[in-house]
């Protein structure tokens, strides 16, 4: 009964001195003072937007490529039996410059066979020239012969009708007209074949030039030459290696003049038209940019990535200028938009607003972004690069921070500045 009246007394006496600790606090404790409305006005960057005249941006991407190269073949099958030295990789070629000589003397045997053949009917040619003539002459004698033949023929009957000559004479004579006539007929017949004879022997000649031809192209063809000027992208053949017709053996590429087949999207149709200017940006290498213009338009969408495919072209470009074929590149492709638009700065906009003036404060302002646009302004006496297009205008007088993302505590009062640069 002692221990709990003790422990009661101990418990008493503690609650009795914290209440008497918090009374203590409560009278000590400092009355907060009071801070009269502030009198200082801070000023913020604003701008008022109003309507400008902005060509519609769109954002496309490609690769270049040449728009001169070829990929040289060898249009014969034959062994590889020289390679010109200065043909390697990267190496700076000439139009017509050599570059592979094939083993030629199989074309070269059957060129001469040709040559020959050719021959030997020219010379059959010539030889019916000379028949012919002969012909001529033979064919002259033998009605020569039987006119004179039917004149005795004629005396012969004019005697046996007299009676000075027998039936025998007569049928003599009559037999050596036949045979004059004859004769002229076979020759006639001879002289005939002439013509059909040298017909034949054209026909072979022809035939035996094409072959003449073909294997003088042959031989020709066994050395192979660039057909256009440029750097040498690729040489793989080795000395004693077999190629097929049809093998490429070299590809020549056009460094000067290039072109970039740039993907936009499908709704880009119909605002993009040929003359747009294009800035051309290398992926990567943002000091590398490239000024140009569409110069053709592909005429159908890809159905499935739901794109649309310009070109741009540069043509003569200089070593330091250049392009290289294989580069990936960012495009923006300004089309052509007569409707004055609001515009405002890409930093003004925050999660879909922005801040508005509203007497001596920010209240937010929901806008609606249509579409972006890159450059300078400087009608708007902003140096920003970024900026957005609205697509519903803003009320007249409507009076905008130029940071969105500004906050400013409870019961500032805010005022309007003219923005500066950056």
């Amino acid at each position: 009964m002692r221990m709990r009246l003790i422990r009661a007394a101990i418990s008493v006496g503690m609650i009795v001195g914290a209440l008497a600790i918090l009374g203590y606090l409560v009278e000590t404790s400092p009355t907060p003072g009071t801070r009269p409305p502030a009198s200082e006005v801070r000023s913020i960057a604003a701008l008022e937007p109003r309507a400008i005249t902005v060509p519609r941006q769109w954002v496309g991407y490609g690769t270049a490529r040449p728009l001169n190269s070829a990929d040289v073949p060898a249009r014969v099958g034959a062994t590889v039996v020289e390679i010109a030295e200065g043909a390697k990789a990267g190496a700076t070629i000439a139009q017509g410059q050599f570059l592979v000589q094939l083993d030629d003397q199989d074309f070269r045997r059957a060129l001469e066979a040709a040559q020959q053949q050719l021959t030997a009917i020219e010379a059959q040619i010539a030889s019916l020239d000379v028949e012919a003539e002969g012909l001529v002459r033979r064919i002259e004698l033998a009605r020569e012969e039987t006119e004179l033949a039917r004149q005795d023929e004629s005396r012969v009957r004019a005697a046996f009708e007299s009676g000075a000559a027998v039936a025998r004479e007569l049928d003599r004579s009559r037999m050596q007209t036949i045979v004059a006539e004859r004769a002229v007929l076979v020759l006639a017949e001879c002289a005939n074949q002439i013509a059909p004879r040298r017909a034949g022997l054209a026909a072979q000649a022809r035939v035996q030039e094409s072959a003449r031809e073909n294997a003088q192209r042959s031989v020709e063809r066994c050395r192979i030459s660039s057909p256009l000027a440029g750097a040498l992208q690729r040489c793989d053949l080795e000395v004693g290696e077999n190629v097929t017709p049809g093998q490429v053996v070299a590809r020549v590429v056009d460094g000067t003049s290039v072109e970039i087949p740039i993907r936009l999207p499908a709704s880009a149709r119909g605002t993009v038209a040929v003359g747009d200017p294009v800035r051309v940006t290398v992926t990567g290498q943002r000091g590398r940019a490239f000024e140009s213009m569409i110069a053709r338009i592909e005429p159908e969408d890809d159905p499935v990535e739901r794109t649309m495919t310009v070109y741009v072209e540069w043509r003569g470009l200089a070593a330091s200028d250049r392009l290289a074929p294989g580069e990936f590149v960012e495009a923006i492709v300004a089309a052509r938009d007569g409707e004055p638009r609001f515009v405002i700065p890409r930093r003004s906009v925050r999660t879909g607003h922005v801040l508005e003036f509203v007497g001596e404060s920010l209240r937010p302002l929901k806008v609606t972004v249509s579409h972006s646009f890159s450059g300078t302004l400087p009608e708007t006496g902003l140096d920003d690069e970024e900026w957005v297009v609205l697509s519903e205008p803003l009320g007249p007088g409507t009076v905008i921070a130029v940071d969105g993302g500004r906050i400013v505590g409870s019961g500032i009062r805010v005022a309007p500045a003219k923005a500066a640069a950056r």
